[in-house]
């Protein structure tokens, strides 16, 4: 049998690994394909099929992650299939990146009036071809040695509440749905068990997704089956992936990693309804 994961990160987002490599760590795993779903951008996307056309069969499919919010929480919604060429999507990519810019800047600008010793510069070094955001600004905390983890970056500087937190922008759920579709896409949940809040989920479904992240390395064993009987009886595509952000051996600076590529995965012929 053949399988594929479903949710990966590249240098694009906050991944480690350049769309390439991350192509032939899949392939080292044993997968038969991956989707590559960064945070807001699909700028990764055509390095990995150039990347996979080295390999006999091996698949690509063109996704992203995009973030919303809803009743005061994050809200991460899965893109499949989409045009990732298509003008439209790449118009409101670019919004999106610019106000990421301008968010992480203020962020900078907060950390300097508390007498931490950090610049823009330093973050893009970090980001490299990736979209700038919070992680990047952490680790560039760890390597100025004004914290040790990302996750101490994150609790004393930059998660709500903290002392240069600066609030970020996001679309609605509703937005990323006609976002996704309007590029040919498909919409999907992402891992719902992340949620605070069940009736987001019900909300997601009513809006008209066409799936459920049913499998994910932080979903409890009776969360994916109740994610699994709602993509059931609604007609749902199932899908399940690792997150994956990182291999094992680099989470020294993450106290909370997601799962290693391929430690989630679903079988090939689940998501023939996505690839028709």
């Amino acid at each position: 049998m053949k399988f594929i994961d479903m949710h990966t990160h590249s240098t694009f987002s906050d991944g480690v690994y350049s769309p390439s490599k991350l192509v032939d760590y899949a392939v080292e795993k044993g997968l038969s394909g991956i989707a590559i779903t960064d945070h807001d951008t699909i700028d990764g996307i055509e390095e990995a099929i150039e990347r996979a056309n080295m390999y006999q069969d091996f698949i690509i499919i063109p996704g992203i992650e995009l973030s919303t919010e809803y009743n005061n929480e994050e809200v991460h919604i899965l893109g499949y299939m989409i045009d990732y060429k298509m003008e439209y999507l790449l118009k409101i990519l670019q919004r999106l990146q610019d106000t990421r810019n301008d968010r992480a800047i203020k962020i900078i600008n907060k950390l300097k009036r508390q007498g931490i010793k950090i610049n823009y510069g330093d973050v893009i070094k970090i980001a490299g071809d990736g979209v700038v955001g919070r992680p990047h600004i952490a680790h560039a905390l760890i390597k100025k040695n004004y914290v040790q983890t990302v996750r101490e970056a994150f609790m004393k500087y930059l998660t709500k509440g903290a002392s240069a937190y600066v609030p970020k922008q996001k679309l609605t759920p509703g937005c990323a749905v006609n976002i996704i579709r309007k590029a040919g896409g498909f919409p999907v949940a992402a891992h719902p068990g992340l949620l605070k809040s069940e009736a987001i989920l019900d909300y997601l479904i009513s809006l008209g997704i066409d799936g459920i992240e049913v499998y994910h390395p932080k979903h409890t064993t009776e969360q994916s089956e109740e994610y699994l009987r709602l993509a059931k009886k609604h007609n749902l595509v199932i899908t399940g992936g690792s997150d994956f952000h990182f291999p094992p051996k680099n989470n020294k600076h993450n106290s909370n990693p997601d799962g290693d590529l391929g430690s989630i995965k679903v079988p090939l012929e689940s998501v023939e309804k996505l690839l028709k």
